[in-house]
Formats: structure tokens, sequence, C-alpha cells
């Protein structure tokens, strides 16, 4: 699935937006332009609006970020808000995964388990045992999911760590995982 992300400024006229945009060719910075300028909420994060995908965003904003070429700063672009400067920073395809994943409080605890599934606990009944998570009565399954939709420390192992093998301990805000790439389309 297409997908992008990009930062944005909101003004209400097409006549400060075009002056908004000459100053930032001219050595302003898109991001310190937005927190000053931008009427949207986003302008305290410098503009970003993340990661999208098509239709989530107006027709006329969908144009611009899945049509136009990527680094510069297009616009002013009019929609029922007002007028847009849009920087697209990234567009590509997005990569889903799979995974099931056990939660403890401990490493230990986690360690301990990671042992006993290597030497032939079967995943998901230690899942349905152990778990705190709720995916815990699914044996740990998460269901399909793309990167930036779990916490960075899950997302790094999920999407960069081998398929089929139980990684961990991994440390997040929640405890201590054990995690299983169960597949990726990479």
């Amino acid at each position: 699935m297409l997908e992008a992300s990009a930062s944005h400024i909101l003004v209400e006229t097409e006549e400060v937006c075009q002056d908004l945009k000459e100053q930032i060719e001219g050595g302003l910075d898109f991001a310190a332009a937005a927190a000053e300028f931008s009427a949207c909420p986003s302008g305290a994060q410098g503009g970003s609006l993340g990661t999208f995908s098509p239709g989530q965003m107006v027709p006329e904003f969908d144009k611009v970020v899945f049509e136009e070429e990527v680094g510069v700063i297009h616009g002013p672009v009019k929609t029922q808000f007002g007028y847009h400067l849009i920087k697209i920073t990234d567009r590509g395809t997005k990569i889903e995964a799979a995974a099931r994943h056990i939660l403890v409080e401990t490493e230990e605890v986690c360690q301990d388990l990671k042992e006993q599934i290597e030497g032939g606990l079967d995943f998901t009944a230690a899942a349905a045992e152990h778990s705190k998570c709720p995916s815990g009565s699914r044996g740990g399954d998460l269901g399909t999911f793309g990167r930036g939709q779990m916490v960075p420390e899950f997302d790094k192992v999920v999407f960069e760590e081998e398929l089929g093998v139980v990684h961990g301990p991994v440390q997040t805000q929640f405890g201590f995982h054990l995690i299983e790439i169960t597949s990726r389309d990479d």
C-alpha cells in the first residue's frame, strides 16, 4: 500500500502563503515557519503530519502529496481549510508485518520463558499462560500492522530482525517482550 510523509503550513490567504514560500526558498526554516505561522495544530511539530495513505487527507492535498516531487515545497495549494505549503518528505510502499509476543514484568521471567520455548515449550501456550497482554488469549498474536504502529523498540525488532525466530527480551514501556515475527512483506 502506498504511503507518504509530509509537513505543511496552513494560512488564510494565498498572498501570505506565497510570501512564506518565498521566505523559505530564501533560507527560512520550514519547521520554524510552520511553528510560527501555521493555523494547524501540527505547526507545533514543525508542520509534520506524520505518515498517511491516500484518502486520509482532503483530495487537493492528496493529489500533491501522492503525485508531485518529493523534497520540494509545493503551493500555495487551496483546500477547504485555507492555503497550504506542502513539503513531501517521503513516499513509498507501506511495509506490513505480523507478529506474536509474550509480555511479562521482568527480564528474568522473559529470559526464562525464552529458554523454555527454545527447549520445546509451545509459544502459544506460553503466551496464554504468562503474557500480561490481552493478546495472550490468542497465543500472543498481534495481527498485521505497519511500521510506526507499535512502540519504537518493538518496531525495530519486527521490521529489521529475522522471521520465525524468538527475539528478546526486548524492553519497552510496557515491560519485557519475547517477539516472533510471523510474516513481513519486505
